[in-house]
């Protein structure tokens, strides 16, 4: 049996959560928009559906920690994607043992990358790192350095 790759979760999550935040709509409203957008495997949207969930229980204190963890940015002038990417992945280290760490911050880094400004990667990059300091979070020394690759280090 294949495995299901969770990118396209992670995008429809994005998604999601990005029509919430623009329109105001709950994630029942939105939801059949973004479904039309790009179709997902069962376990694609359920997995998508738990970040959202996961997202949305605990956003005031992941807006506390890309506060803290983005010394010199006010998080209302990060890029909306930026800070969305980053809550996903948050989400993912903090409550979603089975996800390698490596995993989680690559995933954010290239969604990141593709999906908003030229920056985004190495900035959601520097915001989980200083996120994984606060809370404790350690990368064995191989992810670290394919964190760095991606990053362009």
């Amino acid at each position: 049996m294949p495995k299901v790759s969770y990118r396209p979760a992670r995008v429809f999550a994005m998604q999601l959560l990005y029509a919430m935040e623009i329109t105001g709509q709950t994630a029942g409203e939105a939801l059949p928009g973004v479904l039309e957008s790009q179709p997902l495997a069962d376990e694609q949207k359920k997995y998508g559906m738990k970040l959202v969930d996961l997202v949305q229980a605990h956003r005031a204190e992941l807006d506390e920690d890309i506060a803290s963890a983005s010394a010199h940015w006010e998080i209302d002038r990060m890029a909306k994607l930026d800070r969305i990417v980053s809550r996903i992945a948050m989400v993912e280290l903090l409550y979603i043992s089975e996800v390698p760490i490596k995993v989680a911050i690559t995933e954010a880094v290239q969604v990141a990358s593709k999906y908003s400004t030229d920056g985004s990667g190495a900035f959601v990059n520097g915001l989980l790192t200083g996120f994984m300091q606060k809370h404790g979070i350690v990368a064995d020394a191989k992810a670290t350095q394919k964190i760095q690759a991606n990053k362009g280090v």
